[in-house]
Parts: C-alpha cells; structure tokens; sequence
C-alpha cells in the first residue's frame, strides 16, 4: 500500500484464536465498504490467514525471534512505532487485550497523532489478584489508554466495568463481533449429533480455558455414555492427555488440534462446553448457538453471563465448580436443555457486525475524528 492506509490493524500472526478470526472478519468489511485496510503482523503466516481478502494489504514488521507472544509483541513496540510515524494510518486499531499495552506504547513513542482505537476482549481486572495488583492495573490501563481516541467492549456489562475504571463512560462503545456467518445459520437444520453423544469444547489449550476443569467434570459422568472432543493447540495439551490418563478416561478423550472448519464439529456435536476462568464474549458459544447446539458454559464473565440469560440458555455455572459444570452436561446428554433458537444469533452476523463496525470507524474518521481524546 503506497497511500495513507485509513485503518491499520496490529497483529502478532494470523493465529487460530478467535481475535485473529474477527479482525480479518473486520478487515474484510471495511475494505468492501470503502475503507483503506492494512494489516500490521510480525508474522504473516497463520492458520486464519485464509480468512483475509486478496486485496488487503499486509505489512511485516520486524521482532526478536523465539519469543512467546505477548514478549514477542513487546520487543516489536520500536519497529511498530517505526511503522506508524512513517505510514501515518488515519486510524490505528488494537483488536485485542495481548494487542492493546504494545499498541499504546507504540503510539507513545512515536508521537502518533492519529486515533487509536483498542478492543477489551477479555476483563483488565479479575477477582483473585490482589489489591495491590488490581490498583498497579488500574493505573497502568489509565495511562496505557490516556490517548485512545475510543475504547470498543463487547457487552454493556463490561462498558460500566471501563467507565468505573476510568472515569469515563462517553469514549466507551460497546459493538458486537462478527463470529456468526450465513452458512453457520443455514446449517442449523442439518444438525445430526452421533451416538455415542459428543462433548465438544473448541479453544485454545491454555489456562484461561481451564480444560481440566472439564475433564475432571465429564469424568464424574463416566457411568454415561460419551466422547469428549477438544480442538485447539496450546501449552496445556501435554498436562491434559496427562490428566486424563489420570481420571481414566483416555480413551473417551480426544484432543483435536487445531480445526479450521468449526461447523461440522457444532453440528455433530450433543453440547458445546465452555469452562473457562475467564472471557469477555467468546465467539464459540454464539457460533455453537447460531448452529443450532446446545451452550454449557462458566460464569467467566458478566458478558457471557448477561448473553447466556439474553438467549434463555442453561444458566453459567460458577468458575470452578465441576460437580456444576457436571450436572449442567448431564442435563444436555439428558436432552433436558432449553432450546435456543439459531435466529437468536443473528447480531452477531458477520453482515450485520461488519456493518456497526464501519460505521463507527467513519465515525471517527470524520470531521474531527482523527484528534487524540481523552479515556
């Protein structure tokens, strides 16, 4: 790209995590709706990377090879500041919280006058960090966020969580995801869950998703029949296949990788279980829900919480609690579920998502939308 980009957006890689999923979503809508769209990455290379339009252009920037990603990130700030002093995108956005404290030093070094506009897709502040830590954070999200020019959440719940963080509620807009696709809606009907019943669970292999919490659950439910499916990668597949040679159940559990079609796992799938210890508004639930499957999940965060009750699904179990999340499976093996209609997703529509995005994008590029304001 030799012009001014209008958007630019910052990527570590093209990884399979649901942020790298919705800003190529994003990227997409923005360029068929007229806007200039260049994506930053330290690594173009990744299993969404399919997912992006042709004519969107992608820049490389240069990092300390080796690192894990959010140290990767850190040591890109400088080439990062480089790129925004020199390609001056009208607006710079952080899809992400691993995204977010780089982007923000990035535009500190190097004077960038343009808008920053981060994403909050997972909570700042968690309940068991001490209050030291919490007040460290506090101010340091103070600081990071002093020059957004708007801050995007993904639930009302989490813009009040903001506004009492910083004071502000007026740079604070809540937008909805683009997660559902029009084939997702249109397979809802085709769905045939196999016998023996299928548990999926579709997320990175990570602490936040506290895989063994539901490992430890569905092994409480060994007297039923059923098969557990994980797909994703990450640091914790070792100590789960460890885990569940352990409960015994080895031979019930099958951990995937990474699964670039989701959409015949939903629709083979008996329930879709989410047991993580903390979200913002994970795009797999609203996936599963658009598919027509049936949502288990943790309270792990007022989002997820408030949408679950918003759809009429089975309430969140607390964080944790596995003879919960057991019981919460036993009652979907049972076909005792409450029954959520696809249509109910359709906020989440790539379409419509798209469409809100552009808006407030433009938004913000007009008259005046490109001067720093304050959080």
């Amino acid at each position: 790209m030799t012009t001014r980009p209008d958007v630019a957006i910052v990527l570590e890689r093209f990884g399979s995590g649901g942020v790298e999923r919705v800003a190529c979503h994003v990227a997409n809508g923005l360029n068929r709706r007229g806007l200039s769209v260049e994506m930053v990455v330290l690594e173009d290379a990744g299993p969404v990377r399919s997912l992006l339009d042709p004519g969107i252009s992608v820049r490389r920037i240069a990092t300390v090879p080796g690192l894990r990603r959010g140290r990767r990130m850190m040591a890109a700030v400088p080439a990062l500041a480089t790129y925004l002093r020199r390609s001056a995108p009208r607006l710079f956005h952080s899809p992400g919280n691993h995204t977010n404290g780089p982007a923000a030093l990035a535009v500190r070094l190097a004077g960038f006058r343009g808008a920053l506009v981060p994403k909050i897709t997972n909570p700042l502040l968690h309940q068991w960090m001490s209050r030291r830590r919490r007040w460290l954070r506090r101010n340091f999200y103070r600081w990071m966020f002093r020059n957004a020019r708007r801050v995007l959440v993904l639930s009302p719940r989490s813009a009040d969580q903001m506004a009492e963080l910083f004071g502000e509620r007026s740079a604070i807009s809540v937008v909805h995801n683009p997660y559902v696709s029009e084939r997702m809606l249109a397979c809802a009907t085709d769905r045939n869950p196999g016998q023996p019943p299928v548990i999926l669970s579709i997320g990175r292999l990570s602490k936040q998703k506290n895989h063994a919490l539901l490992l430890r659950a569905v092994a409480r439910l060994r007297d039923r029949p059923w098969r557990l499916r994980i797909c994703g990668t990450g640091p914790e597949e070792a100590a789960l296949r460890e885990l569940a040679d352990e409960l015994g159940i080895a031979d019930r559990v099958e951990l995937a990788g990474f699964v670039a079609d989701p959409i015949p796992e939903y629709l083979a799938a008996t329930v879709m279980a989410l047991s993580s210890r903390w979200e913002g508004l994970p795009a797999v639930a609203l996936e599963a829900v658009a598919c027509g499957c049936p949502v288990v999940c943790t309270a792990s965060s007022p989002g997820l919480v408030d949408l679950m009750h918003d759809l009429g699904a089975h309430e969140p179990v607390a964080i944790g609690d596995e003879v919960a999340l057991a019981e919460a499976l036993r009652a979907a093996l049972d076909g005792r579920l409450p029954n959520v209609p696809p249509s109910a997703a359709i906020p989440y529509s790539i379409e419509a998502a798209c469409a809100e995005h552009t808006a407030l994008f433009e938004e913000i590029l007009g008259p005046g939308g490109t001067d720093l304001g304050a959080v």
